[in-house]
């Protein structure tokens, strides 16, 4: 029996990348953790598929209602975009530590490769944490249960 098609528009993932990289560049120039921090909880909040995710509210509610973006719906996994999030969102929350605790070399550093990662795949369609969940699929490791998805 065939695995029933599973789908993820693609429109609410780049809404959630180009927020992702306003917020940070943002917080980069105004030297802010609250920035960064805010940025943090969102992806973690995607990362767990939370309905009031604060990029998801603001795909659904603001951006496809204003017919700014049209939705591209396309056979896909969401597990490893959450992944992908859940990444980002955990090196921007260590890096919001380390803003409040004074070390802002090591914090922008991070914040400065989800900003990359971020670019590479609202441009490019790369996803790096997408790449890393199918290789721990393809290794067998526990809770990387999806494998992708071929047409």
């Amino acid at each position: 029996m065939a695995a029933a098609l599973r789908k993820v528009d693609h429109s609410g993932l780049k809404t959630g990348q180009a927020l992702t990289i306003i917020l940070l560049l943002a917080g980069f120039v105004l030297n802010s953790a609250l920035l960064v921090g805010i940025v943090a909880v969102a992806q973690l909040l995607a990362a767990v598929d939370a309905p009031y995710a604060p990029y998801r509210l603001v795909y659904q509610r603001i951006v496809k209602p204003s017919g700014l973006v049209k939705p591209h719906v396309i056979n896909d996994n969401p597990e490893p975009h959450r992944f992908a999030m859940g990444v980002g969102g955990v090196m921007n929350a260590v890096a919001t530590v380390l803003l409040l605790v004074s070390v802002p070399t090591p914090a922008w550093v991070l914040v400065w490769i989800v900003i990359a990662l971020a670019n590479l795949n609202f441009w490019a369609n790369i996803c790096v944490g997408c790449m890393m969940y199918y290789q721990f699929n393809r290794f067998g490791v526990p809770g990387f249960t999806q494998a992708p998805i071929r047409e």
